[in-house]
């Protein structure tokens, strides 16, 4: 139930495509921008598993990738320090 924020940041010439995707799925896009941040505001265990930001122009593309663990109540908290992971730069484009 807790929430978690993921961002990431790219500079490219021109400014890239930035999205976000869990698995195929694009969960968010953002053309012509420097940073995009996903928002999952109340984690559920479902929402476990690998997100990818990808940064791409015309020049080239770049992704980086997590892996999300999503603890429930009861059980062992997530090996994180904080309910939030934020994470750049990519490669300049």
């Amino acid at each position: 139930g807790s929430a978690v924020e993921l961002g990431c940041w790219a500079e490219g010439r021109p400014p890239p495509l930035l999205s976000w995707f869990r698995g195929a799925a694009v969960l968010r896009e953002e053309p012509l921008a420097t940073a995009l941040r996903l928002l999952l505001p109340r984690l559920q265990p479902q929402e476990a598993g690998n997100y990818r930001c990808v940064a791409e122009n015309r020049h080239g593309r770049h992704n980086q990738s997590l892996q999300l663990h999503v603890a429930c109540e009861g059980g062992s908290p997530a090996p994180l320090g904080s309910p939030s992971a934020l994470w750049g730069p990519l490669e300049p484009l």
